[in-house]
């Protein structure tokens, strides 16, 4: 065979191969697109047509216990920028800049200083977004969302924030985002290269499902009134803070939850102040101590003490050259030696005869015993930060048990002499707090202590009120039933101590209406006046605030 003949089978050889191995691979790519990987193949086709847009979904609106709205999300746009599609980035900074109030210096460099997206701003007004949109400018993307507005300021803290991406973050916002936020849908089409809508091809929509109501038990008119008392009592007390508390004894449904802060760098910054910060309560504890003194069978309403100004628990501490410690207990004014009963213990709120009749006590069982009333425990009230507050780690000092039996050695929130209180006002059972209305309240029936020693507790706060030397007799009003007590402590300062010239005072207690007994608590957060005037007592001070709420809660009953 000739060398000619041999290339030329060779060469058919290799032609033959290639046409045969290009045949098969052809085949196979055909019967895969077309069989074995169609829909793989057709989805990835139409993955370049399918476009999908998120349909936001809108967060729930909040309404006060009045079913007004307080919270609501309005229609809004997000901003953004692709810096690498913007032409004419002078003018585009200017139109945009006068449409958000926004310098379009700053504008511009942000365009020129980035390579990527960056949204400009979020949640621009509506008709603003709309604006910008119709003007179809290249890089300049207008992103559909919500905007949250607080209807009233005065709920403001409670209420708390959002995100921009409407998360909440702060307050009932934060505690029931899951309730609030709702759940985004999608709508899925085929487009045209243009980014149009292909009339014929198929539409997927998954429907958004918008984010649930929710209703305070707030009171917003009481809790306006409440926040201008506030005001004028930060100016008349020159108090740090003042903060104001009302709730049903029943439900434990909080009515109003106001506070004030004053200018006064040294005021307390603590937002919901209520549940955030502890104090010393004073003689607005004593009716507890009292009542465990009762319930031992150690004392009962008539029971009488010798009682004198002062009382020494350790000998020789109420001598002016007395150099130990601290041991002598005083009542707010001088007085001479007189007999009083227990009734009359509390309604003069007098710390030499608490200390007297709760002597015989345990210092073990009064602690147990205030425990039961939720001391020493968080209500579980609906938001963030609350504190539990506490006893002493030491309590077997001299002056452990007399301390505790008038309020001092305790730390405790508002909060908790709100539960407290009501479960005096409401029968002795327990009671959970609540800022927002359950759809079906589920009240808690413990029985804390028996209804006959909560009949009892209420009678000597009544006689506060109603007795002729009441330290709360300025709240006496006809046709009304209110009981409390009048609270006065020093004010402990962070890193100072005890001071001189400030007090926390005060005024807890409960008023019967048709719906039943309402208790409130006012507190003026370090009231400075001269402690010896009757200015600086809580009888003076919150008391009066207490009168002018009660007069607006239940008027004419």
């Amino acid at each position: 065979m000739n060398l000619f003949k041999m290339k030329s089978i060779l060469l058919f050889s290799l032609i033959f191969t290639v046409v045969v191995s290009s045949s098969y691979i052809f085949i196979s790519t055909v019967h895969e697109l077309q069989f074995t990987n169609s829909e793989y193949f057709k989805d990835q086709a139409l993955s370049y047509r399918i476009k999908s847009n998120k349909l936001k979904a809108s967060r729930g609106n909040i309404y006060d216990t009045n079913l007004n709205v307080v919270a609501s999300s309005s229609r809004s746009f997000n901003i953004g920028i692709f810096p690498k599609q913007v032409k004419n980035v002078d003018e585009v900074a200017t139109a945009i800049g006068v449409i958000l109030n926004i310098d379009n210096e700053k504008i511009l460099e942000k365009i020129t200083s980035s390579n990527n997206f960056f949204y400009l701003k979020r949640n621009i007004e509506f008709n603003a977004g709309e604006e910008i949109k119709s003007w179809n400018l290249d890089g300049i993307v207008l992103e559909p969302s919500y905007m949250r507005h607080i209807h009233l300021d005065s709920l403001k803290k409670i209420i708390g924030k959002v995100d921009p991406d409407e998360n909440g973050i702060e307050g009932v916002e934060y505690y029931f985002n899951s309730n609030l936020e709702g759940k985004d849908g999608e709508i899925r089409y085929e487009a045209s290269p243009n980014g149009k809508m292909i009339p014929q091809a198929e539409v997927k929509m998954v429907q958004p499902v918008h984010g649930q109501d929710i209703i305070l038990t707030i009171d917003s008119d009481l809790q306006y009134l409440s926040e201008s008392l506030c005001k004028d009592a930060l100016i008349k007390t020159e108090a740090l803070n003042c903060s104001i508390v009302f709730s049903y004894a029943n439900s434990g449904e909080i009515l109003i939850s106001a506070e004030q802060q004053s200018a006064n760098l040294e005021s307390y910054n603590i937002d919901l102040i209520s549940l955030r910060a502890i104090y010393e309560p004073g003689s607005s504890l004593k009716i507890f101590s009292i009542g465990a003194a009762i319930e031992s069978g150690l004392i009962d309403e008539t029971t009488k003490f010798v009682v004198n100004d002062n009382i020494e628990i350790i000998d020789g501490s109420c001598a002016k050259n007395y150099q130990g410690y601290k041991a002598c207990y005083r009542d707010f004014l001088n007085h001479d030696p007189y007999e009083l009963s227990v009734m009359e213990i509390i309604e003069r709120s007098s710390n030499v005869g608490t200390i007297l009749a709760t002597q015989d006590l345990e210092i073990d069982y009064l602690e147990d015993y205030l425990s039961k009333f939720g001391f020493g425990k968080t209500t579980g009230v609906e938001l963030t930060g609350e504190l539990a507050g506490g006893f002493s780690d030491y309590n077997t000092c001299a002056t452990c048990l007399s301390s505790l039996s008038i309020g001092y050695s305790i730390n405790v929130t508002q909060l908790q002499m709100i539960k407290a209180y009501s479960i005096i006002a409401n029968g002795g059972i327990d009671v959970n707090l609540s800022m927002v209305k359950k759809e079906k309240t589920i009240l808690n029936k413990e029985q804390i202590i028996s209804s006959e020693t909560a009949n009892r507790l209420k009678k000597l706060l009544i006689n506060v009120v109603d007795g002729e030397n009441g330290t709360g007799r300025s709240l006496k009003l006809e046709n009304y039933i209110i009981g409390g007590k009048t609270g006065t402590s020093r004010t402990h300062i962070e890193g100072v101590g005890y001071s001189d010239y400030r007090y926390n005072t005060s005024f807890t207690g409960f008023i019967e209406t048709s719906k039943g007994p309402v208790v409130g608590s006012v507190i003026l957060w370090g009231a400075s006046v001269n402690p010896r005037s009757e200015y600086v007592t809580g009888g003076s001070t919150a008391a009066p605030i207490f009168k002018n709420i009660v007069s607006n809660l239940v008027p004419g009953e």
